[in-house]
């Protein structure tokens, strides 16, 4: 892979912003609503798209809230979002206890918003050298976040990288 390539495609991955919880529907959606809407947010990171088994099996599993009636709030939406995003790097339990862990001590929208400040900031720091991966002050939910966090874009950014290199017959 040509090293302007990479950098190109980096940079446009520190542009990527995830929304915040007033950018998300105020009005309850349906389940191929959800799935539009994960899938615009989370594309441009490359993350697979999302099914409507995967969503019922997340549902199944205690993962996501149970929709009412098959409509999903901006809370479904958020946890959504947050298991597209982490599931190719961690086991789905880990995920639900991380996001029970965000919301012990705050609501779910402050949790949410919170987790896409540190994303935002973290993917915006992939072109800007930073002084210390954490820091002495970091809570727990922090310092889990952080890393959880990071742990996905440099997997993210490795199969970026793996699939740019790969020679052209092996990918066909």
């Amino acid at each position: 892979m040509a090293e302007t390539d990479f950098n190109t495609w980096l940079s446009e991955l520190a542009a990527v912003r995830l929304p915040k919880w007033h950018e998300l529907p105020e009005f309850d959606l349906y389940m191929d609503q959800v799935i539009t809407e994960t899938d615009r947010y989370l594309r441009p990171l490359g993350i697979e798209p999302l099914t409507k088994s995967m969503i019922n099996s997340y549902v199944k599993r205690k993962i996501v809230h149970h929709p009412d009636k098959k409509h999903y709030t901006r809370t479904h939406l958020a946890e959504i979002v947050i298991v597209s995003l982490f599931k190719a790097v961690f086991p789905l339990e880990a995920i639900h206890a991380g996001i029970q862990q965000a919301v012990i001590t705050t609501n779910a929208q402050t949790a949410y918003d919170r987790f896409i400040e540190l994303s935002n900031t973290e993917l915006a720091s992939l072109v800007q050298p930073t002084t210390a991966l954490f820091s002495a002050t970091d809570s727990a939910e922090v310092l889990t976040q952080k890393a959880a966090i990071r742990a996905i874009l440099y997997q993210i950014i490795t199969q970026h990288a793996l699939h740019s290199t790969t020679p052209k017959a092996a990918q066909a």
